[in-house]
């Protein structure tokens, strides 16, 4: 049998070449050989059944939606922690990578085919797939997989899946500037949310500046959505010792005409 997940502690600071550092277990999902590998992700009492194949520090930016991020970790135990969030509602994950939030998300709802995990390239969704199938086994309807570039046909996807009540991020943004990434990020994220007065995106964020925060709410409020913190106090005690090592924030966005429901 596959060894436990790692504890939260165990998560290690690397830079990349493009000098960012970023946080991650290195073991997670690498074997002697560099081949995918099985891992059981324990969220709490949520065990996800996740397959991928792990980078080392010299990781190129395509491999990094085949790693679980300490912060798909932390917004994984906020679902478990504030399951009305998912209860009954629609999901969307932007950037899922090996999908845990998604997945968990997923298993937290009685309407698992509700979810829809995405992602930008073939090879990320065969993973999501595989995933998918591994979690959602038998008669149960398991969430769906699908190709979604930020700012592009987001119509055609919309007439295709609907809009959500709930959409997820997890380290998805790196830098504003990047490639002009999260302009495409809230437009997507504007279209594609529902308007119900509770919908909501969930973004746990890796603050990698000062300004970065800023930017992401300045950003935000050009596609009408508003802003909000959730407190240190508020995020989960499993995730402590994540918490005291990386520069996480958990931000909520609702469009300005609605409340906030945490």
């Amino acid at each position: 049998m596959d060894d436990p997940a790692p504890e939260p502690g165990t998560f290690r600071k690397v830079k990349h070449t493009n000098q960012l550092e970023t946080y991650f277990y290195p073991g997670l999902f690498m074997d002697d050989h560099m081949n995918y590998t099985w891992k059981d992700v324990d969220i709490e009492h949520v065990q996800v059944k996740v397959h991928g194949r792990h980078g080392s520090e010299s990781a190129t930016y395509a491999e990094t939606g085949q790693v679980v991020w300490p912060a798909s970790v932390v917004l994984s135990h906020y679902l478990l922690q504030h399951s009305h969030l998912v209860q009954s509602r629609s999901v969307l994950e932007l950037g899922a990578g090996v999908g845990l939030p998604g997945l968990v998300a997923a298993k937290l709802t009685k309407e698992p085919s509700a979810v829809v995990l995405t992602d930008h390239t073939e090879v990320i969704l065969e993973l999501l797939q595989k995933n998918t199938e591994a979690n959602f086994t038998g008669d149960t309807d398991g969430p769906k997989a699908a190709l979604l570039n930020w700012g592009a046909d987001l119509e055609e996807f919309r007439k295709t899946h609907g809009t959500f009540d709930l959409i997820l991020g997890a380290d998805i943004i790196y830098w504003t500037e990047q490639e002009g990434m999260a302009e495409p990020l809230f437009q997507t994220v504007s279209t594609l949310l529902s308007k119900k007065a509770d919908a909501m995106f969930v973004l746990c964020h890796h603050n990698r500046s000062a300004q970065m925060s800023k930017s992401i709410r300045d950003i935000a409020g050009k596609f009408n959505l508003l802003c909000a913190e959730v407190s240190k106090d508020n995020l989960p005690a499993a995730c402590s010792d994540i918490l005291s090592n990386v520069p996480l924030q958990l931000l909520t966005f609702t469009a300005k005409d609605v409340d906030t429901i945490i």
